[in-house]
């Protein structure tokens, strides 16, 4: 067997697991919106939330990329994501004081590397020519803006600018993940696994 096809047979194992990453998407979404829903809650209580949140997702990545043992493009993205994601989560979830003082900028930190991660995965899926990549690559790169506002402007407008700054991201990167969990969802078709 080519290597072609050896990549090939072990991206069609990848692409099973395509609903994971929806998982994700809604997860994230749904951080966005309590973000939104509950403005008034206390500082304090939105970094154990976003602790929960980014440990799951961060669970999640690992799992995924666990699985995916032969795939070539894009699994070190996974586990790295998974691995920092996982150790974000715990410091938050853990470390409440600590959580509160730099929340902000673990936050932008860590929308920035999903932002990354984003783009990347959409770019892999352009150059697959994959319909919708396109999407992919657009809500990452709008990510990416608005976390290089969370963390080069943290406190320029008091927590209120933080918390809509940060609900705004976390819609973006569910959108993201989501839109490419249903890019991989077509590939999975194609593939009829």
């Amino acid at each position: 067997m080519d290597r072609f096809a050896i990549l090939l047979e072990n991206s069609k194992r990848a692409i099973r697991y395509w609903w994971l990453y929806g998982i994700v998407g809604l997860l994230l979404v749904a951080a966005g919106i309590l973000t939104f829903a509950y403005p008034a809650r206390s500082y304090m209580s939105l970094a154990v939330i976003f602790g929960w949140f980014i440990l799951c997702s961060g669970i999640l990545e690992i799992v995924l990329s666990a699985t995916d043992k032969g795939f070539v493009t894009g699994r070190g993205w996974m586990i790295a994501a998974g691995i920092i994601e996982t150790v974000l989560g715990i410091i938050l979830i853990f470390n409440v004081v600590l959580s509160a003082e730099v929340l902000p900028l673990f936050l932008g930190f860590w929308l920035m590397f999903r932002a990354f991660w984003a783009i990347g995965f959409g770019s892999d899926m352009w150059s697959l020519e994959v319909r919708g990549s396109g999407w992919t690559i657009f809500f990452g790169v709008l990510l990416l803006l608005c976390s290089m506002w969370i963390v080069f402007r943290p406190l320029v407008f008091g927590v209120p600018a933080v918390i809509t700054w940060v609900g705004i991201s976390l819609l973006l990167a569910g959108a993201g993940a989501m839109s490419f969990a249903w890019q991989l969802r077509g590939v999975h078709r194609y593939f009829d696994m």
